[in-house]
């Protein structure tokens, strides 16, 4: 086997490697945003942050959530 084919491996299964630890980082990163996003509903100290402001933190984490999950494949 020549040299060139043993490079083009190693390059493919680094690429694999670090696909792997992308979605392991946005399957993490979409734990986060549920966990914010069910304290930002159910937390009795989230009754102190001004309305506006809580309503919009709530849109902007569903909507992380949702993309997160387009990009992780779990809704279609």
């Amino acid at each position: 086997m020549s040299r060139a084919f043993i490079k083009e491996d190693d390059g493919e299964r680094g690429n694999a490697v670090a696909d792997i630890q992308f979605r392991e980082a946005k399957v993490e990163w979409l734990k986060i945003q549920e966990k914010k996003l069910d304290t930002l509903l159910n937390d009795p100290k989230s009754k102190r942050i001004k309305p506006e402001t809580l309503d919009r933190w709530i849109k902007e984490t569903k909507a992380d959530i949702e993309k997160t999950k387009k990009e992780l494949g779990y809704e279609k």
